[in-house]
């Protein structure tokens, strides 16, 4: 019986919590604070697109064609409407669309019959006629208030992205050891 040392396995790295791996990409080393802020703020109106099913085809062609992006910002912030945020932010869509049509506060919902709603609605003729039918009285304001507030997010996901980076930036960056970046700062 010998004893052969066992091999040794390598050193997994700790796991990092979510805010932990959002604050590294805001810190992103090789982008400025604008860059972090556009990139997040094009991604958080996309994310108010009310054309469903488009919004990571519409996030992979700005990525290709403005390269100046943080391409997972742009990803997360667009992923901000996902499955568990999608019928707030279309109540949201509907009713500040039905706001600016001056109908009011208060939505006609009382013709949808949600469950009807199904793959035959999408694949056959007839059924996407009766799908928009039942959805008519909701559909224009639906798209209007996804337009409206898609633009209203660029803007203001800009600005509080472009403060959270800048504050980020300066609480952090003192404390990381990334020398590529400290040695254009001039010495004290």
């Amino acid at each position: 019986m010998t004893d052969d040392p066992q091999p040794e396995t390598p050193a997994q790295p700790p796991r990092r919590s979510l805010w932990t791996t959002l604050k590294l990409h805001i810190l992103h080393p090789e982008m400025t604070p604008h860059q972090v802020a556009l990139s997040f703020a094009i991604g958080f109106s996309l994310a108010w697109n009310p054309i469903l099913g488009l919004h990571t085809t519409l996030v992979l062609l700005i990525c290709l064609v403005f390269r100046g992006l943080h391409r997972p910002m742009v990803l997360l912030a667009c992923y901000i409407n996902n499955p568990w945020t999608l019928v707030p932010m279309a109540s949201a869509s509907a009713l500040v669309g039905n706001v600016l049509l001056g109908r009011g506060w208060h939505l006609n919902l009382h013709g949808v019959h949600w469950r009807s709603i199904g793959w035959k609605s999408f694949v056959t003729r007839a059924g996407f006629d009766g799908m928009l039918t039942m959805l008519k009285p909701i559909l224009v304001p639906y798209l209007v208030g996804g337009i409206v507030l898609s633009a209203v997010a660029l803007p203001v996901g800009y600005y509080l992205m472009l403060k959270a980076a800048q504050r980020l930036r300066k609480i952090h960056l003192p404390h990381l050891h990334l020398p590529h970046l400290h040695k254009h700062t001039p010495p004290k």
